[in-house]
């Protein structure tokens, strides 16, 4: 009997059907969502990139 596919599996198979559509170009996906998010109404917040800590060893 065939085990069935836990949800990492199908979140797994989502995320290839949607990069597949969009040949695995993540700038072409990038825009996708951008556009989704501006024709969905809804208000999205986009926070500033972070800058990187430095961390130095003690000692």
């Amino acid at each position: 009997m065939k085990e069935p596919k836990s949800v990492v599996d199908e979140v797994r198979a989502v995320r290839d059907s949607i990069a597949k559509e969009y040949d695995y170009d993540i700038a072409k996906i990038a825009e996708a969502v951008r556009e989704r998010e501006s024709k969905s109404g809804r208000t999205y917040v986009h926070l500033p990139p972070r800058k990187p800590v430095l961390v130095t060893k003690a000692g």
